[in-house]
């Protein structure tokens, strides 16, 4: 039974480029090729410490991007090497391409892939010879951009450790905390942090002293600016909520009374982070204010206001998930 077959509309292709062993003129190659064939590009970057951990890395970033395909380009000596990973499918094809000879062979490598990739469409029913030419078809509009994202992970859960540094208290307060962020549309995310005191901070006055500890829930949107290969800053601004205990030692002619109390906590988020793998070192400052600001009163007035500002600095440790 006769078919016929005609070629289709170019995919989206996924161009990995690893930070370790990669070959950035086949890229550049390659990526020319693909945008001048009408194919829409997304190249990321990827940092695999071996060949071996590429294809698994390529079919991952492939699943999740929704692309119909992935190439990465790799080279040893003079032989250069495209992976290309079709989606769904559950091995990938290697192209091997001698490369002494410069930039003949980056076009012929480039050539090869995109002579794969070409998109073929075969009809299910028999199709009979049109007496005549089919009119001419206009082609759509291709969007011939390349958007460059960086692997910076889409989940990650942080511990951090540190002080607290407010208002009307006589020495830091002692802060650890737990965090999970993950960015929604890149730079934009959101993240959840739940902070606590494991050893009190004190505040002095002419009435006494106190002993202070707090409980902290707040949630953030975060922006992140850059996101480099190993570096990175996010900035974030929310809010929640903080719950201070206290226990007071009177003075001479005071009676002392423990309370507690829950307040609004508003703050900005400023994370500085380096990644090694999936692992990120951070530093991080929380800068806000309690609303309303806690008061000390003795006597009908007010001692002492804690709270503005209310400061956190951390040294924290991340984990893409």
């Amino acid at each position: 039974m006769p078919v016929a077959a005609q070629a289709g509309r170019a995919a989206a292709v996924l161009v990995l480029q690893p930070v370790n062993g990669g070959w950035k003129e086949g890229v550049q190659a390659l990526v020319a090729e693909l945008l001048t064939t009408g194919h829409e590009l997304n190249v990321r970057a990827v940092d695999v410490q071996s060949p071996e951990q590429l294809q698994p890395a390529l079919q991952s970033a492939v699943a999740q991007l929704g692309a119909s395909a992935g190439v990465s380009v790799t080279r040893a000596a003079d032989t250069a090497t495209a992976l290309l990973c079709r989606r769904g499918a559950s091995s990938c094809e290697k192209i091997e391409v001698d490369v002494a000879d410069g930039e003949l062979s980056r076009s012929r490598l480039a050539l090869a892939v995109v002579e794969r990739l070409r998109p073929i469409d075969l009809p299910a029913t028999q199709v009979r010879p049109a007496p005549s030419a089919p009119p001419a078809v206009t082609p759509s509009p291709v969007d011939r951009s390349v958007r460059t994202d960086f692997d910076v992970g889409r989940f990650r859960a942080w511990l951090g450790g540190g002080i607290v540094l407010s208002s009307g208290t006589a020495t830091p307060i002692s802060w650890l905390s737990g965090s999970f962020g993950a960015v929604l549309s890149a730079p934009w995310g959101l993240e959840v942090s739940v902070s606590g005191s494991p050893l009190a901070g004190s505040a002095d006055s002419a009435a006494g002293s106190l002993s202070l500890r707090a409980f902290e829930a707040v949630g953030f949107a975060t922006f992140e600016p850059f996101a480099w290969r190993r570096f990175g800053l996010c900035l974030g601004l929310g809010g929640g909520s903080l719950h201070l205990r206290e226990r007071a030692s009177p003075g001479p002619g005071f009676d002392g009374f423990s309370d507690r109390a829950t307040v609004a906590v508003v703050s900005a988020r400023v994370r500085l982070l380096h990644r090694v793998g999936p692992v990120y070192w951070g530093l991080m400052s929380d800068p806000g204010m309690l609303l309303p600001a806690l008061k000390v009163r003795a006597g009908g007035s007010t001692l002492l206001r804690i709270g503005r500002p209310w400061v956190t600095l951390q040294a924290t440790l991340g984990v893409a998930l």
